[in-house]
């Protein structure tokens, strides 16, 4: 064969690469820059599987990736193959005296060509190979995620009428709307966080004040939606896991003698929330946000408050018996004849505390900052205050009898004729 036959044989063979190559980019680009909504292509979209057409969710990625890749091979698998079929076509014609006399020998130019012609035949067949087997895999994928469509459809319609129910003037259908979504936050992992958020926003914007200030606790279909709110993590599906946490949007909420005993609140905002007299004993609000919160007479009784923001929160007469404050920040916090006794405030930020009259019996205070906090009248007997910063701290009529100030900072405490200073004096 001629250099100039060969030079023809090439260009062939690009033309064809190039032209599979922009068929594949522009309807990639027709798909993705919203053909869909042209009359020419939509008889087209009609006829396709359902993945297929745009917009595309995340569980249809892979079947369209397999799809596109499916094409590309069959494409160029087609291509080749219509290469080496004109090549082969082309060598069949009759050779003269002449040609034969003079063909080159092996090794030469020619002999290259015709290898190239048998590598053209292995491309068309495993692309063609290729192509089939991807198009098989995103055919089984497809029938798979169809079984689903019918389950995932059932979640959905649940989810909007569900979701409609919860403005019912009927209490008892938005209790059943909210089982339902409880529900099918359990069931349902990818469901769980608009479920749940959904279901915060019905405790932040539905009004219960009218019936809490009558009868000193929210209305009930408030309170099971923050019962299911710290208890979705308790699904009995084990595959969900149980170490989700509500972490969500409570901020402002006022829901004064709710029972939230024993849930999970972990990281959850609610700044400014109105929680007086709310049972909050056991709960688990680790790293939660409560600051400026009113939790005036709360029982936080055994509750998980480790690293909880508790800014400026109102903790007067609260049950904080025998807490682990360690790590809160209880910086200007109104703690006014709260019951703190043998509570763990070691390393606590308490700087412009208010403490009045504050039950702080075997307290450990160690390392703690009382810098400029008022313990007028507090009962600190027994309380460990080893290296607790009192400076400037307002301890007139305090009782410190039995208390271990060793290396405590008293500089600038104020005090009275009815402090009741420890025994032992304080270390250097």
């Amino acid at each position: 064969m001629t250099s100039r036959r060969a030079r023809l044989w090439r260009a062939l063979i690009w033309s064809i690469s190039v032209v599979v190559i922009a068929v594949i980019a522009a309807a990639t680009f027709l798909l993705l820059a919203g053909a869909p909504g042209t009359a020419w292509w939509r008889p087209v979209l009609e006829r396709l599987p359902r993945h297929l057409v745009p917009p595309y969710s995340t569980a249809d990625l892979l079947p369209v990736a397999l799809t596109v890749l499916a094409a590309t091979a069959l494409l160029i698998g087609a291509g080749c193959w219509v290469a080496g079929e004109l090549r082969r076509r082309a060598g069949l014609r009759t050779l003269t005296q002449e040609e034969i006399e003079t063909r080159p020998p092996e090794g030469s130019f020619d002999a290259l060509t015709a290898e190239r012609g048998t590598l053209l035949q292995r491309m068309s067949t495993w692309g063609i190979v290729l192509g089939l087997v991807l198009a098989a895999g995103s055919l089984v994928y497809t029938d798979a995620r169809s079984m689903e469509t019918p389950q995932d459809a059932q979640s959905i319609d649940s989810y909007t009428r569900a979701v409609e129910q919860l403005g019912s003037e009927k209490i008892e259908v938005r209790l059943d709307a909210i089982h339902t979504l409880q529900r099918l936050a359990q069931d349902s992992q990818r469901d769980r966080v608009t479920t749940v958020e959904v279901m915060a926003a019905y405790v932040r914007e539905h009004d219960s004040m009218s019936t809490a200030r009558l009868l000193g606790q929210p209305a009930t279909d408030v309170q099971r939606a923050l019962t299911v709110l710290g208890s979705v993590y308790d699904a009995l599906n084990t595959e969900l896991g149980h170490d989700w946490v509500c972490n969500c949007n409570l901020a402002r909420i006022r829901v004064p003698g709710a029972d939230l005993s024993g849930l999970n609140l972990g990281t959850a905002v609610l700044t400014r929330a109105d929680l007086r007299g709310a049972d909050l004993s056991g709960a688990n609000l680790a790293s939660t946000d409560l600051s400026g919160a009113d939790l005036h007479r709360a029982d936080l009784d055994g509750a998980d408050l480790a690293y909880a923001i508790l800014f400026m929160a109102n903790l007067s007469e609260a049950d904080l018996n025998g807490a682990d404050l360690r790590g809160v920040d209880l910086f200007e916090a109104d703690l006014r004849r709260a019951d703190l006794r043998k509570a763990d405030l070691s390393g606590v930020d308490l700087f412009n505390a208010d403490l009045r009259g504050a039950d702080l019996r075997g307290a450990n205070l160690t390392g703690a900052s009382l810098s400029g906090a008022d313990l007028r009248k507090a009962d600190l007997r027994g309380a460990i205050l080893r290296g607790a910063d009192l400076k400037g701290t307002n301890l007139k009529g305090a009782d410190l009898t039995g208390a271990d100030p060793t290396q405590a900072n008293l500089d600038a405490a104020k005090t009275d004729d009815e402090t009741k200073l420890p025994e032992v004096a304080p270390g250097p």
